[in-house]
């Protein structure tokens, strides 16, 4: 994962650049995805497909000698800024300089005019402690942008299971020099797929990597509701590489089944992550696929915030391998309670003697290898599921149900109810 990240990270992306369609080259080296493109110009709602965009010249020069080559690092001219050449004044030039003082030796990430196109200026992004010490004087600009008609493209990646019930992984890639936001999302969301796809799958999963808002929004549009019908959750991946906790964001209700599961699996499993409501630690693409027509309940897991968001300190450096691995497993932990939540059937009448060795069904959680958890308060959940269990295989109750109920870990539970199974006292339905 971290080599795709060092791969991807110093290209210059914006939601429709000859960059990013490099990236999505790359992108198709390591999954087969579908590649859907939209032309420059199309609108859908108000929002309106740019052309595709790079810098080809960005110099700021002052009694000739240069002050400011925006085109040595991938911030350094404001996203989809137009081009100007001229002598303007210093107060003149700063309307047109965009920094960050809480990171006064790097650069800031500046985007308004990528969803807003009516209000594009030239523009540069600048260190602040340039800004600060320009002096007074007249300085000549050369910013040549060039605008093409190619085509922005939204990757997707359908690996079908069983089931045309589907969970959508999102991540995006139109954040130029960004490693963690949003680099780190795809390269999780590829990881995942690659180790769904070695297994045998109830549900079908589909990756979709794309510019932010502008990618779903056009991408949700071509497909419709009636196609996006089989859209059950969605989990948008960013900013996974860093240190830090984990933050799960729920979707717009907080109570569909996915946000019940990632709660569960990180609260039994002993992650360290926070949780707070939709939209209230970082917005993203959730808000496209929860809108109206659609409403696929979509949360969000991140490492948000991390200092050097939105700034050209986010690079490689600051990503770490093990943060990404274990990202990953966290969402395939959620997904597997997807995966193998169902409903059983018994297929007996009376009680059980879980402890006849017929059997074998009776535990003591620490002596089972299959079951985790061996505190003394779960000894007495164990203890007390059993007792209930079977009450349980009524065609009603899942087994999420059941370990959400007990507090007791989705997967403990599953292998557990597998034995039982195994001994044909029930069947998964």
């Amino acid at each position: 994962m971290l080599d795709l990240v060092k791969r991807l990270a110093p290209l210059r992306l914006a939601p429709n650049s000859p960059e990013t369609d490099r990236c999505v080259e790359i992108l198709k080296e390591e999954l087969p995805f579908t590649v859907h493109e939209f032309p420059p110009g199309m609108e859908h709602n108000g929002w309106i497909v740019p052309w595709s965009w790079h810098v080809e010249k960005a110099e700021i020069r002052k009694e000739g000698k240069p002050v400011y080559d925006g085109a040595a690092h991938p911030l350094g001219v404001m996203g989809y800024a137009e081009s100007f050449s001229g002598r303007v004044g210093l107060a003149e030039l700063k309307k047109h300089l965009t920094f960050r003082r809480d990171w006064p030796n790097a650069v800031g990430y500046h985007c308004d005019y990528y969803y807003k196109p009516w209000l594009a200026d030239w523009g540069f992004s600048v260190p602040y402690s340039l800004y600060e010490n320009l002096p007074a004087g007249d300085y000549d600009i050369e910013l040549r942008t060039i605008r093409t008609p190619g085509t922005m493209k939204v990757c997707e990646f359908l690996l079908a299971g069983k089931s045309t019930e589907t969970v959508v992984l999102n991540a995006h890639n139109c954040h130029a020099a960004q490693a963690n936001d949003d680099i780190s999302g795809i390269a999780v969301g590829i990881e995942v797929m690659k180790r769904l796809a070695g297994r045998e799958n109830r549900l079908s999963y589909r990756l979709i990597v794309c510019p932010e808002h502008l990618g779903t929004v056009f991408y949700l549009a071509k497909i419709g509701p009636e196609k996006a019908k089989y859209f059950r959750s969605c989990i948008f991946l960013e900013s996974l590489g860093t240190g830090g906790q984990l933050a799960l964001q729920e979707s717009f209700t907080g109570s569909s089944l996915l946000d019940r599961a990632a709660r569960h699996f990180l609260d039994t499993g002993g992650w360290e992550f926070r949780c707070e409501a939709f939209r209230k630690i970082i917005g993203n693409d959730e808000t496209v696929w929860e809108s109206p027509g659609f409403e696929v309940p979509a949360i969000s897991l991140s490492r948000h915030p991390f200092p050097e968001y939105h700034t050209s300190m986010d690079n490689p450096d600051i990503i770490r391998e093990d943060k990404l691995r274990e990202s990953a497993e966290a969402v395939l932990g959620i997904l597997d309670i997807l995966e193998t939540d169902c409903r059983m059937e018994r297929k007996f009448t009376g009680l059980i003697a879980l402890s006849n060795p017929k059997y074998d069904l009776y535990i003591s959680p620490g002596t089972d290898p299959s079951i985790a958890s061996a505190s003394d308060e779960n000894r007495k959940k164990w203890n007390y599921l059993m007792d209930c269990l079977p009450r349980y295989f009524d065609r009603k109750t899942t087994i999420f149900e059941i370990a959400e109920k007990f507090g007791l870990p989705h997967r403990d539970v599953y292998l557990y109810l597998r034995k039982f199974r195994e001994k044909e006292l029930i069947e998964f339905i």
